[in-house]
């Protein structure tokens, strides 16, 4: 029988946490990951960032760690009557991730998403009328929730008709699973540009001030670009910029919040962000 690891706590605040596998969705199918894991929501003590992770259980391993800033929400799917599938989605792009609950009891299902979408203050979509929760499609046969339920020791691909029922579910969606996904800060500021920067003595001379008093030196500047934490901070903020707190982040900029209002529908957030400070830096 297999061991156990003991998993290393999160440092920071827990909001909640519950036994679930994930089911891995490459488009055409759903495949059942047999491995017994763990959902954690938690801030990060250090950081102070909200994280969403999923730990292997029998390894103590984190195998997925998102940071979320008021824009991740599970969400049951309702088709599957005779299995515990949710999926977790998120407001600020169309990435969906799917799990099956693996706590031994169903009352506390309810309660422990509801904990977890208010921890994150999603902004949840109401659900239209006829979507994939209303359809007049047969339920899911036994055979699917039990797909799910004996992953852990199947590690098969799911029943071919759980399958079809959340490509429905992904195919009621609408305009919002056409959405192009966010362009990351990292692709906008590669390692190639910040080594650019680090090398520019004008970009050197304007950054330094920036610089907590300790490491205002162009030496310090040229750490910070090439540290770890620059990365880490790029992805908080590109969650940042494609979720509810966009408006925040302008303000907090000291840029004009009225810009997203009036930008044309479908205008990529991060060009919003752009031409904002270029406007306001430029003068």
């Amino acid at each position: 029988m297999a061991l156990f690891q003991q998993p290393v706590r999160p440092n920071g605040l827990v909001h909640v946490e519950f036994r679930a596998g994930r089911m891995d969705w490459d488009g055409k199918k759903v495949t059942a990951d047999k491995r017994k894991g763990k959902v954690i929501l938690f801030t990060s003590e250090e950081e102070q960032l909200m994280h969403f992770q999923w730990l292997d259980r029998e390894k103590g391993e984190v195998s997925l760690d998102l940071i979320v800033i008021n824009d991740a929400y599970f969400e049951r799917i309702e088709k599957v009557k005779d299995g515990r599938v949710y999926i977790l989605r998120f407001t600020s792009s169309d990435k969906k991730l799917f799990f099956w609950m693996q706590e031994p009891k169903t009352e506390g299902d309810e309660e422990m998403i509801k904990k977890f979408n208010e921890a994150t203050g999603a902004s949840i979509p109401d659900k239209k009328a006829g979507g994939a929760g209303a359809t007049s499609s047969p339920a899911a046969p036994a055979s699917a929730g039990a797909a799910a339920a004996g992953a852990a020791g199947a590690g098969t691909a799911v029943d071919p008709q759980l399958s079809a029922i959340l490509q429905q579910f992904l195919d009621s969606q609408g305009a919002q699973s056409q959405r192009t996904p966010p362009l990351p800060m990292t692709d906008v500021l590669t390692t190639e540009v910040l080594s650019g920067l680090g090398s520019d003595e004008a970009a050197i001379a304007e950054m330094t001030p920036l610089l907590p008093e300790s490491h205002r030196s162009p030496e310090g500047v040229r750490e910070a670009l090439s540290s770890p934490m620059l990365q880490q901070s790029l992805r908080a903020l590109t969650q940042a910029v494609h979720s509810d707190q966009l408006p925040l982040l302008f303000t907090s900029l000291g840029l004009d919040p009225s810009a997203i209002a009036s930008a044309a529908p479908g205008t990529d957030a991060l060009e919003l962000l752009c031409k904002a400070m270029e406007n306001k830096y430029k003068k």
